[in-house]
């Protein structure tokens, strides 16, 4: 939004100045979703929203001050009342002037507080982690009949919290219920913040489902095989990142994060101990996490990055099936080595695009990834010497190439 205004600013200063007639202005404008009648960006939905979270934790505050003194009845009577009232208020604004989402949140944080309260007053805490289902079973009618992206993600957000406290006693199978909605609602308002944390907590539902697959009294140990399953939701990320239509405003912000997630993946993959490790715990064609992976990459294949998708699965296969700890060095250098071409990518991108997040990825990456040598060397300090002479090698001849493309 703010580059949209800024962009506007500069196009409409020129068009002021009568350097561009207004169809050109319009024309480039267009390629950036703006025009030159668009509002410049307010704070009034920001503060309301915060307002409303300020009075949402206030509300919890002053009922949990002298809660115990309060009669039991008059305790549920005003609990009932009082979020009855706020989403009432919420509805009726929204069917009359289509804008209630302050007092549906307000009464979203009073229908939880309920929950809790109600269940303390009655000691219904055996399953608490149900009194998180109720809550964003609650939050559901009203995301789905406002759409509001507030409501949205505290609806995500309790749903998140369930589905994890769920876990250890049950498979949180009605998770893909509030990731659908809240998925719509992202789509509608075209919000990148929701549809960033849909994706990221679809990620997680994903993995915690896989640890169901792990909890046997026999099978091999997860550690590997959830390590190959978020290679493979890698691979995923960056398939759609390849398709930023799909996610409206969220695409570019996609394409912007997935570089950054990619080097948070990577890099302990570059320490020597971490390849040990996962060399040793292989349990071949045994592993559900391998089966798993191989399917998630079958779905990024589809979707636009089969040669990724195919050199993966190999690499995967090989390290499950013929993996061996020995060598751990082999591969830790490989994949300092890739890390230093992706980070020479996305350097290069960065000017070339003029996005200085991707610029200052890849120099990032390039700095962490000299420090992490120097201070964990990999095959004693001879080996760490070549390492880094191959690392200034490559550093030199991507130098050279692109001086020569240049020119």
């Amino acid at each position: 939004m703010m580059r949209r205004f800024l962009l506007r600013r500069a196009i409409r200063t020129w068009f002021a100045d009568g350097d561009i007639d207004r169809a050109t202005a319009d024309r480039l404008l267009a390629r950036y979703g703006a025009t030159l009648d668009d509002p410049p960006p307010a704070a009034r939905e920001l503060v309301v929203a915060l307002a409303g979270l300020f009075l949402g934790l206030a509300l919890l505050l002053v009922v949990s001050a002298n809660w115990q003194d309060l009669p039991r009845e008059a305790r549920l009577a005003g609990l009932m009342v009082l979020t009855a009232t706020l989403n009432g208020v919420g509805v009726a604004r929204y069917l009359r002037q289509g804008a209630g989402a302050f007092w549906l949140l307000l009464g979203g944080f009073a229908y939880g507080a309920s929950i809790m309260l109600i269940g303390q007053m009655y000691h219904l805490g055996e399953h608490y982690h149900g009194g998180l289902l109720l809550w964003a079973l609650g939050l559901l009618v009203p995301v789905l009949l406002t759409r509001g992206r507030l409501l949205a993600l505290l609806m995500l957000a309790v749903a998140g919290a369930w589905m994890v406290l769920r876990n250890p006693y049950g498979m949180p199978v009605l998770m893909p219920l509030f990731l659908v909605a809240a998925l719509l609602v992202a789509r509608f308002r075209d919000s990148a913040l929701l549809t960033l944390a849909v994706l990221a907590t679809t990620a997680f539902w994903c993995n915690l489902m896989l640890t169901w697959v792990y909890a046997t009294d026999f099978g091999p140990e997860t550690a590997e095989g959830m390590l190959s399953f978020n290679l493979a939701l890698l691979v995923l990320a960056l398939a759609l990142a390849g398709r930023p239509r799909w996610f409206g405003a969220a695409g570019h912000e996609l394409a912007i994060w997935v570089p950054r997630l990619t080097l948070a993946m990577l890099l302990p993959f570059t320490f020597q101990d971490v390849w040990r490790h996962y060399l040793a715990l292989a349990w071949t064609w045994m592993d559900p996490g391998l089966w798993a992976a191989l399917a998630v990459l079958v779905v990024a294949a589809l979707i636009g990055r089969p040669l990724l998708a195919a050199v993966t699965a190999v690499l995967l296969v090989v390290v499950h099936t013929g993996g061996l700890p020995d060598q751990a060095w082999l591969w830790a250098v490989a994949l300092n080595l890739l890390v230093l071409v992706l980070a020479l990518r996305w350097l290069r991108q960065g000017l070339q695009q003029g996005e200085a997040g991707l610029f200052f990825t890849g120099l990032g990456a390039i700095l962490l990834l000299a420090l992490l040598r120097y201070l964990d060397l990999i095959g004693g300090y001879l080996g760490a010497a070549a390492l880094f002479a191959g690392m200034a090698c490559l550093l030199l001849l991507a130098a050279f190439y692109w001086r020569r493309r240049e020119v």
